[in-house]
């Protein structure tokens, strides 16, 4: 029961620690071994491993050294360019990649395919655009510029996240777009909807069907556009609301963690913003309403059976740094 975690943040962390506990071996592989995960009593080793910047060899190259060494089942990503990275390059991997297959993956991270993948599924998207002159022009401001993506392998990518940003008009926009543009990202632009942040996580299987889930809801949000939860509560999901997000990770045939996130406006259906198909930041929230997410994750994926969960609401979620 071997486990290789390549990246570390927040969410690495907490998928560490739960792993850990449940028995698994954990081995981190990182840049550098000043990072959150790697400072866990639960990681049993470290690799060094570098970010997938540019041509992805010299990572997959480290992967399976290090995968190799320690003997692992299976590879995750910790952020959105490891994944993507992990992904592409599935079939040079030792280790398994537990994922759909990637072009479904690559759907659900490319925040344009993403809004078509929500509209046919029944749920409803913000308006989004490629970055042109026609849509700089007849998009309502204040509006929010993205990524399209955080890391491909046909762009010159010089950092592993570009985060999304406000901007109040055109020529702020084309400022904005200019600095991603930099750093090698595919700005686009993106209707700006008012409302609170709701996160709809959720554990699927090989068929993409919801094994577990739970619904958080940001009372207090970290100051960035990427809906990070400085504060959330558990709360009750409605079933016709599950349904339609069933269907999205159904029609990909989804297989793992998905934290999902929409905007609720005051009057009208959710949006969906953005899918974190991989380890978040507020993990550790959903572990404690019931989910065991990661350690049913890695069982599935290796033939294991499942460990009981479940979803308990009316709990409080504080990030304290």
């Amino acid at each position: 029961m071997k486990v290789l975690i390549v990246g570390d943040s927040c969410g690495a962390l907490e998928a560490t620690r739960e792993l850990g506990k449940a028995g698994w071996t954990v081995g981190i592989g990182s840049k550098s071994r000043r990072g959150w995960a790697t400072a866990s009593r639960w990681a049993s080793c470290w690799h060094h491993i570098p970010h997938p910047l540019g041509d992805a060899q010299e990572f997959v190259q480290q992967v399976n050294r290090a995968a190799e060494n320690g003997g692992y089942e299976l590879v995750f990503g910790a952020g959105d360019a490891e994944v993507l990275a992990l992904s592409a390059n599935r079939d040079s991997l030792m280790p398994q990649f537990p994922y759909t297959a990637h072009p479904y993956v690559l759907g659900v991270f490319d925040k344009l395919r993403l809004a078509e993948l929500a509209k046919e599924a029944g749920l409803r998207a913000p308006a989004t655009y490629p970055l042109n002159e026609t849509s700089l022009s007849e998009i309502d401001y204040p509006a929010i510029l993205k990524s399209q993506l955080h890391w491909s392998p046909d762009k010159n990518n010089k950092t592993t996240r570009v985060e999304a940003k406000t901007v109040a008009n055109r020529d702020d926009a084309m400022r904005v777009a200019q600095k991603m543009q930099a750093v090698g990202a595919e700005p686009l632009i993106q209707e700006m909807i008012s409302g609170h942040v709701d996160t709809f996580v959720a554990i699927t299987d090989k068929n993409g069907k919801i094994v577990a889930k739970h619904m958080q809801r940001t009372t207090h949000g970290f100051n960035s556009e990427s809906g990070v939860s400085a504060r959330a509560v558990s709360v009750p999901i409605k079933d016709d609301f599950a349904r339609k997000v069933q269907r999205l990770l159904s029609n990909i045939n989804w297989f793992g963690i998905a934290s999902i996130q929409f905007i609720q406006p005051a009057i009208g259906e959710p949006a969906l913003i953005d899918f974190n198909g991989r380890m978040y930041g507020s993990l550790v929230f959903a572990n404690a309403c019931g989910m065991r997410a990661m350690n049913n994750w890695s069982r599935m994926a290796t033939g294991r059976e499942t460990v009981p969960s479940s979803e308990i609401l009316d709990l409080r979620y504080q990030a304290l740094e």
